[in-house]
């Protein structure tokens, strides 16, 4: 391989004299991302939270959790390359790894072209281009089946409880929803994720609220009080790897969606194959 220049999401200028071989990657979606894209001898290092393929990850070595990572592992591990996220990860931890010469390419992502653009670069990296195409390709059509929500409903997406936590904008969930007809409750805040009451969400009157299962794992109980405090809002339960997690994970949450959206009957129209 002829040495590359690869530059981040952060504007960082990374040099690659080869395909790097020993890869730790910081971050579950970027993890299954790289196993899909065929690299599963690449990885030596992984996330707790990193837990796709399931099958794959024994023999991959945990350095910690996406913000606890543990420099003495990784640096036992002696990667070629290391593979971040600027929202998941700690940013302390990030600068001590670049300051031993690490190189560390970190993703921000923040929309669904910010995702698809990830896709690529990996592919570029690791001399997988054609597969990343491929991949890109497949979500592209898998969510142009998807259809539009009529009437653009409003929406809250909950991402935490104690305190209450929602999907502002400038995020990748927002994008998604967004990108599909629906309109968030908070587009005016401004803020990536938004602490309220549920009183001041309650104001807001949304069509749908979302509860998903990660980061917090809402329950059915948790949808009875939802439904209590918002009697005008349909309350869903949804999974929510197919909200936030990007990459390969885009290839399944098209149709996810596409059934979803189907059920809560808000979709317009849709283009079948």
């Amino acid at each position: 391989m002829m040495k590359m220049k690869v530059t981040d999401d952060l504007g960082r200028v990374i040099y690659l004299i080869k395909t790097p071989r020993r890869v730790v990657s910081l971050c579950p979606s970027l993890t299954e991302t790289l196993f899909d894209l065929g690299l599963d001898d690449l990885v030596i290092g992984r996330t707790d939270y990193c837990v796709h393929p399931e099958e794959k990850l024994g023999a991959v070595q945990s350095v910690g959790g996406p913000k606890s990572v543990s420099l003495p592992v990784v640096e036992s591990l002696l990667p070629d390359i290391i593979l971040a996220v600027k929202e998941e990860n700690d940013k302390k931890t990030l600068e001590s790894l670049a300051s031993l010469y690490y190189k560390c390419v970190i993703f921000d992502i923040n929309s669904v072209e910010g995702a698809l653009k990830m896709i690529e670069k990996l592919g570029e990296i690791f001399g997988r281009r054609e597969r990343a195409a491929a991949m890109r390709a497949s979500i592209g059509e898998g969510f142009s089946r998807v259809g539009r929500a009529a009437k653009n409903p409003s929406f809250i997406y909950m991402t935490w409880s104690s305190p209450y936590i929602a999907a502002g904008t400038g995020n990748y969930i927002n994008s998604l929803l967004t990108g599909f007809g629906f309109n968030n409750c908070l587009s005016g805040s401004f803020r990536r994720y938004v602490r309220m009451e549920l009183n001041e969400l309650k104001r807001l009157e949304p069509d749908i609220i979302f509860l998903p299962s990660e980061p917090y794992n809402y329950t059915i109980a948790d949808k009875i009080k939802f439904e209590k405090f918002f009697p005008g809002a349909k309350v869903v339960l949804v999974d929510g790897e197919m909200f936030c997690w990007y990459g390969s994970r885009m290839e399944k949450a098209g149709g996810y969606l596409k059934d979803l959206f189907k059920g809560l009957g808000v979709v317009r129209e849709s283009r079948e194959s």
